[in-house]
């Protein structure tokens, strides 16, 4: 008996199992799909071209960090959050930060990349960091949402129905019949959400060495 074939995973979201037999698609949505996984996996390579960008240009002081360090920190907090509620391919997430907005680790890491951007004082180089995230970030949401309406049906589209992508609502929120999943830390670190603090880190000091330096 042959091996299986792994799983697809999106680092931020479901992994997708390929082990199914997929309905034929038409060569225009062939072609869409492989446009789409091209963008939102050149999204890492991406984000490192703009963090060398940053880098180099920047011109910090210790009150543009100061001014821009909360969105960071709320960014951060966000992503923490989400993280401790997600559990891939085990349940539809919908509660925490998912019971208000539907893709609460994309909104944390825009937070985080625009308010490191913003420190360097350039609005260019900001200006440059929103277009290349949601060129990244929109085809990447569009794949993960696809592949949630194929696996969910049925409670995924009463999900986006009621819940917003990015920017919460009043009086909008999941279901209430949606399972009650509390906070674990357990996921925190199962996500492996300490990468993303370790780099935030990285980019936080290097900010303020640069702030030294002027």
């Amino acid at each position: 008996m042959g091996a299986s074939k792994p799983a697809v995973r999106l680092d931020d979201g479901p992994s997708i199992d390929t082990t199914g037999t997929r309905p034929r698609r038409s060569t225009a949505e062939r072609r869409r799909e492989r446009l789409l996984v091209l963008l939102s996996r050149g999204r890492v390579a991406a984000g490192r071209a703009m963090a060398l960008a940053v880098l180099v240009v920047m011109q910090p002081t210790t009150a543009s960090l100061l001014r821009w360090l909360p969105l960071v920190a709320a960014g951060a907090v966000l992503r923490t959050w989400a993280r401790g509620h997600i559990d891939r391919n085990v349940y539809l997430a919908q509660r925490g930060p998912y019971a208000l907005m539907r893709h609460p680790l994309y909104v944390g890491s825009f937070c985080m990349g625009f308010g490191i951007a913003a420190m360097s004082r350039s609005v260019a180089l900001t200006a440059l960091f929103v277009a290349v995230f949601l060129a990244m970030y929109l085809p990447k949401a569009a794949r993960e949402e696809a592949f949630l309406a194929g696996k969910y049906g049925e409670a995924w589209a009463r999900y986006a129905r009621a819940v917003p992508a990015v920017v919460p609502v009043p009086g909008r929120r999941a279901p209430r019949a949606a399972p009650p999943v509390r906070f674990s830390w357990k996921r925190v670190w199962r996500n492996r959400e300490w990468q993303t603090w370790l780099g935030l880190l990285g980019a936080l000091l290097a900010v303020w060495l640069h702030t030294l330096w002027r």
